[in-house]
């Protein structure tokens, strides 16, 4: 008897085959934020329900489960089961109808329709299908990310998606002595949000979202598309620039454009990031600046793991990739198309490489590059943390640790 489709569990998976560096070391692809929300909370808005399962690369998978509290990698005893791969970035084509599978032109699983031996093969081959969907698989025009700067320079599209998909229940307007806003796109403003004087919203070419307990001190301008969201900050003066995504619980001043901030992160003072995207826990000194542009205004190349290739990123615009519990002293200069490894601290008045590999500690006064000692690393990340109520669970410890023994010697 054929499974009620509405009863048949969900479950969404990151097929490890986006390459998006540092950013993915304390995560899954699908918890990379694209928006309001994060590319798995779109895609259960689009789909109406909760992912009864996870699955990804083991080497993460106590990382995940800690973070979402789901089942991660045991798929449900069900006759059938809804294959959604993690890294769609149109939400809308997982609505696929009962019993259809859904293929990209290079042959990735976008979302289908398996019996629960058929769907634990899928994930053993990372979503490739290959052949195996057979003649009933109907191929795809859904968007698929591959790289930080894929979800990055979609944030137009899936501001205008979001605010259908998380619509806001209670909006209010902005008050004459808030400052002033223009343009025919939406304001959605949380009534528990606090806006200085002489602030302004652009609205102009894309809504702007201020989300529950943000604070934008005054004469901060905001132009759309963009969200600072819950408990986020925006300094005096600042200006966020549009394609911005300032997330959960961060600090964000100075100029800011076409950005992603993951979460709980800091540039509180004057500098320019732009064209980047920004994990968690990441501190920015004052005066920072990074370069979105080459000289020549040619395509970014850019290199996100040691041990990879050169990457064309198809942009003339691409700044940096910051992982998390990145820290950057006052005045540094990052150049075009840099990527900065997880717990990284950069302390010099010269420009870094344009790949910083995890837990380097880069100073004037050092011979090249030397590591972050772990121990010292952790008592960094715990003080940062603290600040915000928070600590590193069990699992993003072990993983840190391990990670560091791997790209540090153990040191």
């Amino acid at each position: 008897m054929a499974q009620d489709r509405a009863q048949a569990p969900l479950v969404v998976f990151d097929d490890g085959r986006g390459t998006f560096g540092p950013l993915v070391d304390l995560r899954a692809a699908f918890e990379l934020r694209a928006g309001l929300g994060t590319l798995l909370e779109r895609l259960e808005r689009a789909l109406g329900r909760r992912a009864d399962a996870l699955a990804c690369d083991a080497s993460i998978a106590d990382v995940v489960r800690e973070n979402l509290g789901r089942p991660v990698n045991v798929l449900p005893e069900a006759s059938s089961i809804l294959l959604v791969n993690g890294r769609l970035l149109t939400p809308s084509a997982a609505r696929v109808p009962e019993g259809a599978v859904h293929v990209a032109s290079d042959g990735t699983l976008v979302a289908g329709w398996f019996s629960r031996a058929d769907a634990e093969r899928v994930l053993a081959d990372r979503g490739q299908m290959g052949g195996r969907a057979g003649g009933g698989a109907l191929a795809s025009s859904a968007r698929l990310a591959s790289t930080p700067w894929d979800v990055a320079t979609s944030i137009a599209t899936t501001l205008d998606e979001d605010l259908r998909l998380f619509p806001q229940p209670v909006c209010r307007a902005l008050r004459p002595d808030e400052g002033q806003s223009f343009g025919t796109h939406p304001i959605a403003i949380d009534p528990s949000a606090s806006i200085g004087p002489l602030a302004v919203i652009d609205a102009s070419k894309g809504p702007v979202v201020i989300g529950p307990n943000v604070v934008v001190r005054p004469l901060a301008v905001l132009v759309g598309p963009c969200a600072v969201l819950d408990g986020s900050t925006v300094a005096e003066r600042s200006l966020l620039k549009a394609s911005t995504v300032i997330g959960p619980h961060c600090r964000a001043g100075g100029e800011i454009g076409g950005t992603i901030f993951q979460g709980y992160s800091n540039k509180s003072h004057d500098g320019h990031l732009g064209d980047s995207f920004v994990g968690e826990w990441v501190n920015i000194g004052a005066g920072s600046d990074n370069s979105n542009l080459l000289n020549t205004y040619g395509e970014v190349i850019v290199r996100l793991e040691p041990d990879g290739g050169l990457m064309k990123t198809g942009r003339q615009f691409w700044g940096a990739v910051l992982g998390d519990h990145v820290k950057l002293a006052i005045g540094t200069r990052l150049m075009t198309g840099t990527t900065i490894g997880t717990g990284a601290m950069i302390a010099s008045s010269r420009s870094p490489a344009t790949l910083v590999p995890r837990f380097s500690w880069l100073t004037d006064h050092a011979d090249g590059a030397k590591s972050f000692r772990i121990d010292k690393f952790l008592e960094t990340a715990r003080a940062m943390m603290s600040r915000r109520g928070k600590a590193p669970g069990a699992a993003a410890e072990a993983r840190l640790r391990a990670l560091h023994a791997r790209c540090a010697g153990g040191a």
